[in-house]
């Protein structure tokens, strides 16, 4: 048994302890700051898939405000095409449908968007599958019969990397070129635009994961985006048509260089 000189001791102790500690400042939880703002109006494509037999592209476009995050649903078909090749595999088209959002008053709509693939033998095992791929397609067999025919594991890597390929080209969306503003205020029909933006890039020499790509509008042109500022359709919208009035848009800017504006409005 413990005696009472003992328990004398252990609460002397305990009353020591008490008395050194009372005096130290208390740890205070640090709140997480806000996520910075961003503004994402080009869809990030998360998956290609299958759907009730049509290929098709799913994704979201999104915007950090005030440290809140607002996200837009994008899906559209990619139809998948090839040409003969007399030098080596057939030529693989991927044709993405157009890109049509609204991010919080910012309507993006696009011409649809092409990738023409070549150079297989540099792809390593994606460039193997789409090979097949363009060869079977080439040959007459149906996309869904063919990709239905793969294993899980090489119909996962194939679709997969048709993903990367798809958000890696259209990562370069941010780099077309503003070629004219349209002022529609008081137009029929618009009463709440403010501006078009027209911006166009391409078409495009692009080497992605080791293939050889010309990202074009699928008609041998430049891959249009147009931008439609909608004043009360969204803060977006709003700073958009400020920075219009504020005569700060000029010809010339890259999609990038106008969404940082935005930004900057923003912060």
């Amino acid at each position: 048994m413990i005696s009472t000189k003992n328990r004398i001791i252990s609460a002397m102790v305990a009353v020591v302890v008490v008395a050194m500690t009372s005096g130290l400042p208390q740890a205070v939880a640090v709140p997480t700051p806000p996520a910075p703002p961003s503004i994402n109006i080009i869809p990030n494509i998360t998956s290609v898939a299958l759907v009730n037999g049509v290929l098709t592209a799913t994704g979201t476009a999104t915007a950090v405000v005030h440290g809140h995050t607002v996200t837009v649903p994008f899906s559209a078909p990619v139809d998948v095409t090839a040409s003969p090749n007399p030098t080596g595999c057939p030529i693989l088209n991927l044709r993405l449908g157009p890109i049509n959002l609204n991010l919080l008053g910012l309507v993006v709509q696009t011409s649809p968007i092409c990738l023409v693939i070549t150079g297989f033998e540099n792809g390593g095992l994606l460039g193997q599958l789409l090979c097949g791929l363009a060869t079977a397609l080439d040959n007459g067999i149906p996309l869904v019969q063919y990709l239905e025919s793969l294993p899980p594991d090489q119909l996962n890597t194939l679709l997969t990397g048709i993903t990367d390929l798809l958000n890696g080209s259209l990562s370069n969306l941010y780099n077309a070129v503003l070629t004219s503003i349209d002022s529609i205020c008081g137009h029929p029909g618009h009463h709440r635009a403010c501006a078009i933006l027209h911006l166009e890039l391409g078409p495009l020499d692009l080497t992605l994961l080791g293939l050889n790509i010309v990202l074009d509008d699928c008609d041998n042109g430049p891959i249009t985006v147009d931008i439609t500022a909608i004043r009360g359709g969204g803060l977006l919208g709003n700073l958009l048509c400020n920075l219009l009035g504020d005569n700060l848009i000029n010809l010339g800017a890259t999609l990038q260089d106008i969404l940082n504006l935005v930004l900057a409005r923003l912060h």
